[in-house]
């Protein structure tokens, strides 16, 4: 009898901690789905958040004093309770899973996407080829030297003369030009913006492929290409603002473990001594 009794008491322990682990759920509302998200990045929409409650996965209320915390967490995400109108209502903070961060990436990916409309080319002489190109990497350069002249509109104006020359004149190899030439073609995309970065990106590849570009500037190409899509980079090679610590860290990569082989491949040094130019350890045992 008393074995029993025991039993029983056990049972309803077992249940009463059950439901006390729960998830907190809104009651009468619906949770926003990951495509409804992203519709709303695409279009670069928001809501207004003014009325909306936030609360912690265990349901108690957040104080707008702490939400900046909530929010600058990189381990946690959240989950938008809309009502019948599809309004946001609460909004619960919970602890972010990696499908979660992949997710958040690609979202902040879309919402800073700038909108760019394809480069309307220019005349371009094609016999100037040569000349041209020291122009571009001039232009490019001296402004990153000094930074206090640095001007975006320059970026932008040899954005338009470079593609103009691969339209009108196709990609040059070193038969044609010289390797400062060729790398201010490189320079040009890598400064410029993804659209057209992506769009030209298997002619430099080529390029790389045939010996008149370094394939360690192509890593570099595809990583921040990759960043800028919002999804986790291969070789390492970009660095973001450390929420947490101040500083930098390395963005997120892919298979972290392995990076120096994948660095390697394209004459790149190990990654621990690259991210010393930031004060950066990166001491992830390699295999």
């Amino acid at each position: 009898m008393k074995i029993n009794i025991l039993s029983c008491i056990l049972i309803i322990l077992i249940i009463t901690s059950c439901k006390s682990g729960d998830k907190y759920k809104p009651e009468g509302l619906r949770k926003m789905t990951h495509t409804e998200q992203i519709e709303m990045a695409k279009a670069k929409l928001s809501f207004n958040y003014e009325n909306v409650v936030y609360k912690k996965e265990n349901g108690s209320v957040i104080s707008k004093d702490s939400l900046s915390k909530y929010f600058s967490d990189e381990n946690l995400t959240k989950d938008i309770y809309l009502n019948d109108n599809d309004e946001p209502k609460i909004i619960v903070f919970r602890k972010a899973t990696e499908n979660d961060k992949k997710f958040k990436r690609n979202l902040y990916a879309i919402y800073n996407e700038k909108i760019v409309e394809p480069v309307i080319t220019i005349d371009i002489n094609c016999d100037e080829m040569s000349k041209i190109l020291d122009k571009v990497y001039a232009l490019d350069q001296n402004m990153r030297i000094d930074e206090s002249k640095y001007d975006p509109s320059i970026d932008q104006d040899n954005l338009v003369t470079v593609v103009s020359l691969l339209e009108k004149c196709g990609m040059p190899t070193l038969k044609e030009i010289n390797q400062k030439q060729m790398n201010a073609i490189w320079f040009v995309f890598q400064h410029g913006d993804n659209y057209h970065r992506k769009k030209y990106f298997h002619l430099l590849k080529n390029a790389a492929q045939n010996g008149d570009l370094k394939k360690s500037k192509m890593a570099l190409m595809e990583d921040r290409m990759l960043m800028d899509d919002g999804k986790p980079q291969i070789y390492g090679s970009q660095m973001t603002d450390d929420r947490e610590n101040g500083g930098y860290k390395v963005y997120d990569l892919e298979n972290p473990e392995t990076v120096d082989k994948r660095r390697a491949s394209v004459g790149l040094e190990p990654l621990s001594e690259y991210v010393k130019q930031w004060d950066i350890t990166f001491d992830v045992k390699q295999r």
